[in-house]
């Protein structure tokens, strides 16, 4: 069994809590972007084989985009060969799925 904790560590993820108290994985990337991951219902992900929702920031915690995954497994893989907070990773996991995208929304201002 895997101990996640662990293992987001191994892929460069630290565990952080906010004001509110609530637990997630980190990791930076260049321009003060940052991506979290969570469960589904915004908890820290206790098992590894459940849906993982990845959301990335600006530097002012502005929501840029998310991504979802279905498991642990292919938030390894998709770290596979990629550095920690490289710009490489960090278009792999905003290609991962098909929801949640900045490219998804449509507005007045963003057409």
């Amino acid at each position: 069994m895997l101990e996640l904790s662990k293992e987001f560590a191994l892929l460069g993820f630290v565990e952080e809590t906010d004001e509110e108290n609530n637990s997630y994985y980190v990791m930076d990337f260049p321009d003060g972007i940052f991506l979290t991951v969570t469960d589904d219902n915004g908890k820290m992900p206790e098992r590894a084989k459940q849906n993982l929702v990845l959301a990335c920031f600006d530097n002012d915690g502005l929501y840029l985009w998310g991504s979802e995954l279905k498991t642990f497994m292919e938030l390894q893989n998709l770290c596979k060969d990629k550095a920690a907070g490289s710009t490489a990773l960090l278009e792999a996991v905003k290609n991962a799925s098909k929801t949640l995208k900045d490219i998804d929304w449509a507005t007045p201002s963003h057409p």
